[in-house]
């Protein structure tokens, strides 16, 4: 609605500075004509001076109204689009909220149902063993998105990395063992033969957290059968890390946006999700001097390629 009225402000005062104009020639105009009128005629030279009066001021009213008109347009239309990110921005944040409290709402309901059937039945020991580890890996999931709700945070602030030296390879074997979630069939495959195993510096932690959100994000979008490849290789003085799956892919067409925060593909909205992951991956790569691509592929599927110079 602001934005549907300031347009027409903006049309108005547009037109009404066209309709000055318009009159401040026709006044030049018309003065011009009267000053030259064969009643009022002196002199050659009176007719010379009314015609250089009446040139500067249509060539003030064309020069300093074109600069005016050119900024003019340029303000309204810099602003509507200020107007326009802000309405996305709000319809994001409105959409994230709506899925943060779902993402948090569902484990929390999942644990408590738990530990209710746990406090109400008696149950075989088995039983307990079963419900108790659907309440951890609730707690996990629980404790999961507060981290990235964190972490998304915590990224803005100008001392967020903490760097030391630490086993990349490592980081990347127990953030595998550490997703004990992950489907049934669903499978991680890692190679690591092309990597010279020297120690790197940067934040493990948030290295963690890049990895647990790609490798949660192909196991969501995949079938229960699913496969993420993951390699690990040494280039010169760079590391790659290559990320693919072999889900639906990302159509190209939103490839440059999803990297934003709170951004989703209207195909994903019936899955859970807040539209942080990939945004807190692109962050957390950016903010170690790296770049992070999606790369095109002949089969289907989505293949993320990280690139850091050690």
């Amino acid at each position: 609605r602001a934005r549907i009225v300031f347009q027409a402000f903006a049309a108005y005062v547009f037109l009404q500075l066209a309709w000055w104009a318009r009159l401040l020639m026709k006044s030049a105009s018309e003065l011009y004509e009267a000053r030259t009128s064969s009643t009022l005629l002196v002199n050659d030279q009176a007719i010379f001076q009314a015609q250089r009066e009446l040139s500067r001021t249509i060539n003030m009213v064309v020069g300093e109204g074109s600069i005016f008109a050119l900024l003019f347009v340029f303000g309204a239309v810099w602003a509507s689009r200020l107007l326009r990110a802000e309405e996305i921005r709000r319809e994001r944040e409105s959409s994230f909220m709506l899925a943060v409290t779902h993402e948090l709402k569902t484990p929390i309901s999942a644990i408590r149902l738990a530990l209710d059937t746990m406090n109400r039945l008696d149950l075989s020991s088995e039983d307990r063993a079963d419900l108790i580890s659907e309440a951890r890996t609730g707690a996990d999931r629980l404790e999961r998105r507060i981290s990235d709700i964190l972490e998304a945070t915590r990224l803005n602030m100008p001392d967020a990395l903490v760097s030391s030296p630490f086993d990349l390879e490592e980081a990347i074997v127990e953030t595998i063992n550490q997703l004990n979630s992950l489907g049934s069939n669903f499978s991680v495959n890692f190679d690591s033969k092309r990597f010279s195993n020297d120690l790197v510096e940067g934040d493990v932690m948030m290295w963690k957290l890049c990895f647990i959100n790609l490798i949660e994000n192909a196991q969501k979008y995949c079938a229960m059968d699913g496969m993420l490849n993951i390699k690990l290789e040494s280039s010169g003085k760079k590391v790659v890390m290559t990320f693919e799956d072999d889900g639906p892919g990302i159509p190209q067409t939103y490839q440059n946006k999803i990297f934003d925060a709170f951004y989703r593909l209207e195909r994903d909205k019936a899955i859970a999700g807040t539209g942080l992951g990939l945004h807190l991956v692109d962050r957390i790569v950016i903010i170690h001097g790296a770049s992070i691509e999606l790369v095109q592929t002949k089969a289907k599927g989505a293949k993320f390629v990280i690139i850091w110079a050690r």
